[in-house]
């Protein structure tokens, strides 16, 4: 997936292309919408239109029809689940620097990624959480290397939202989010990992279930039927 590999303008279609398939063109999605709102937000929206299925399973976009600035010039345009996290750009900055900021606070904080680059990252994102074709395993750090043989980490950093230890990974054709276990999966003194793979609908995942001895479990539950906790959040 060099889109991931070699950010470009391009880079969040070709990507939806990849992993969704070809889809139809539609009409103009810009209609109605504030002139003044970025071009890269309007091209997502227009984009993710066109897959005809959601790209989007957890944290989601502001619908353009809601998308307004505060009295400050901040707009916010991108929203966590349960709504404990937001994310905007500040219109007046040409460089459209993301800030995010925890429900409950009023000062937003830099996150250190542009609009388009944010997009990217959570698009990516979401494809994992929203994969039918995956699974996950708890993998011993010591093992790591092995584990995400022939992956290449994406520049992306952990959301806001997110511990600070998650990354991104790809390769050729299929993703993987690595995370810290949730609380009670990992014995004391034990450190361990927390790895999604994920692959589009239409690509086998065997090969890397294989590797954790997982052959013929293609979705996350049956990967952690052996854990004797709650299933994980992926």
């Amino acid at each position: 997936m060099d889109e991931l590999l070699t950010i470009d303008p391009d880079s969040v279609g070709r990507f939806l292309r990849r992993w969704y398939g070809t889809v139809e063109g539609v009409g103009d999605l810009h209609l109605g919408a504030s002139p003044h709102l970025p071009s890269q937000l309007l091209e997502w929206h227009a984009m993710a239109a066109q897959i005809g299925s959601p790209v989007t399973f957890q944290d989601h976009p502001v619908s353009l029809r809601d998308l307004a600035p505060d009295s400050r010039g901040m707009l916010k345009f991108w929203v966590e689940s349960q709504n404990g996290h937001f994310w905007a750009i500040n219109l007046d900055d040409d460089t459209l620097q993301v800030f995010s900021r925890e429900d409950g606070r009023v000062e937003w904080a830099g996150t250190g990624e542009t609009l388009s680059h944010f997009l990217l990252h959570c698009t990516v994102r979401e494809a994992i959480i929203g994969s039918s074709s995956k699974f996950t395993v708890f993998v011993n750090s010591s093992e790591i290397n092995e584990a995400m043989d022939s992956f290449e980490r994406l520049k992306f950093e952990a959301l806001a939202s997110e511990e600070p230890q998650v990354k991104l990974w790809c390769n050729e054709d299929s993703l993987v989010r690595m995370a810290p276990p949730p609380t009670g999966y990992a014995e004391p003194g034990e450190q361990l990992w927390m790895l999604t793979f994920a692959t589009p609908s239409d690509s086998s995942i065997e090969r890397y279930a294989s590797r954790f001895g997982l052959e013929g479990m293609t979705t996350a539950e049956p990967a952690c039927s052996e854990i004797p906790y709650e299933p994980p959040p992926f």
